[in-house]
């Protein structure tokens, strides 16, 4: 009988090694000009190991945890700036077209591309739809920064609703090659609002040290990046803030790191994003709303004296894109195209930016991945200048250089909007 027992406990981790599946994953975090974080879910308890290299099947590097997991999240540093890697996960697969590329040095004035994906994880036809245009834009380019702007799994953000209406979805296209920095919104809240244990904090990895570029933030709610010449920073609108006030509060926490983050910020381009808009008539209207109203009176005019160039959000199932816009904090017909369009148009949707007067910013709600919505009575907004409902999509930032050009891809494959700032 001892025997019986032996034989079974040193033939028992081997074969639950060999028989461990990958359920989630991998997907790419946290990602610098030296370093990356991959991570990913595994069926059964087993070890961490990550194979990878610069020459396809020469996957000569390796880092590992020996621990027993089903999540697993490992950091590989050393990297070399905007070099292609190839990787494998263990010996649990054999696919071979995993690859990462790590970003380009902070400074540097290469392309980089940013699609921005908002209200998505419904699991409806638009969603997928919506999916399969980016994934025919994108073969002229592949994707430096995938851009969450919230609501990413409907209807509660439960882990459930992530694996069904996210990570199944966007697993073989997009997810083991394309660096991810998302946003929460108010659905991926729902299942507990003022608890870190969400399924949005266990699945994801944020930087918290200032380790991707910027101020530390100390914390996964709110954090900021460097793309090259390009300062991203991701601002939390749903959970309440640490001191006890509203998360948006201009004197809160969140408030306080955002203004010392953007001061420090030295690269050209700055765009911030997060879930609520200031700005709105699509399914919400920014007027009677009062959490996005107060995104309008709190966070707009911090984003205003730090110049910020561009504003992403989600929330209403829409596309909307203002004008270069500045000082406007009331409500919609409040807005005046004298007093508050800043922009210089070298031909319609075209702007060039002053560098000696204040700027004006670009406010663009794109939270039409997956959900759909109809619009308010008097959509659009008076700082439109494109809007629609029709139908649903997603953007895409290309930036080079002093000039970002942004375009709205819909679920048709076309491109329904498009317009640049040139510095």
């Amino acid at each position: 009988m001892k025997y019986l027992i032996l034989l079974f406990s040193v033939g028992f981790l081997p074969l639950c090694a060999q028989t461990a599946k990958i359920i989630r994953g991998p997907y790419l975090q946290n990602f610098t000009a030296s370093s990356g974080v991959i991570r990913w879910r595994t069926d059964v308890p087993t070890e961490s190991r990550i194979y990878y290299g610069k020459k396809g099947p020469e996957k000569n590097l390796m880092v590992e945890d020996g621990g027993l997991s089903t999540e697993h999240e490992l950091k590989i540093t050393g990297l070399k700036p905007n070099h292609t890697y190839f990787y494998s996960i263990g010996n649990l697969e054999k696919v071979d077209n995993q690859w990462f590329q790590t970003l380009p040095k902070t400074g540097s004035e290469k392309a980089i591309r940013i699609w921005a994906l908002g209200d998505f994880g419904t699991g409806n036809r638009n969603q997928l739809l919506v999916r399969d245009a980016i994934k025919a834009f994108m073969k002229e380019k592949p994707i430096d920064a995938w851009i969450w702007l919230g609501d990413n799994a409907y209807g509660s953000g439960k882990d459930v609703e992530y694996q069904k209406n996210v990570f199944d979805i966007y697993q073989s296209d997009f997810f083991p090659n394309t660096k991810l920095w998302p946003n929460p919104g108010n659905h991926d809240y729902k299942d507990n609002k003022d608890s870190k244990k969400l399924a949005y904090y266990q699945n994801f990895t944020m930087p918290t040290d200032g380790e991707a570029g910027g101020v530390a933030s100390g914390t996964e709610a709110y954090y900021s990046f460097n793309l090259g010449n390009v300062h991203v920073v991701s601002v939390n609108s749903e959970e309440t803030s640490e001191d006890g006030t509203s998360i948006i509060d201009s004197t809160g926490l969140q408030a306080q790191w955002l203004k010392k983050d953007l001061a420090a910020n030295k690269l050209p381009w700055t765009i911030v994003y997060f879930h609520e808009p200031p700005y709105s008539k699509g399914s919400h209207n920014t007027d009677t709303d009062e959490e996005m109203t107060k995104v309008r009176e709190q966070i707009v005019p911090i984003l205003e004296r730090y110049q910020v160039d561009l504003v992403l959000a989600g929330h209403s199932h829409s596309y909307e894109r203002t004008l270069p816009i500045r000082g406007h904090y009331g409500i919609d017909a409040s807005f005046d195209t004298s007093k508050h369009v800043v922009a210089k148009e070298s031909k319609p949707n075209h702007y060039l930016v002053d560098k000696i007067k204040p700027q004006g910013t670009i406010y663009i709600v794109a939270g039409s991945g997956g959900q759909l919505g109809k619009s308010q009575p008097d959509f659009p907004l008076k700082s439109s200048a494109y809007s629609t409902v029709a139908l649903g999509g997603s953007l895409i930032l290309d930036v080079k250089g002093r000039k970002l050009v942004g375009r709205w891809i819909g679920s048709d494959g076309r491109v329904h909007d498009e317009f640049s700032i040139q510095k």
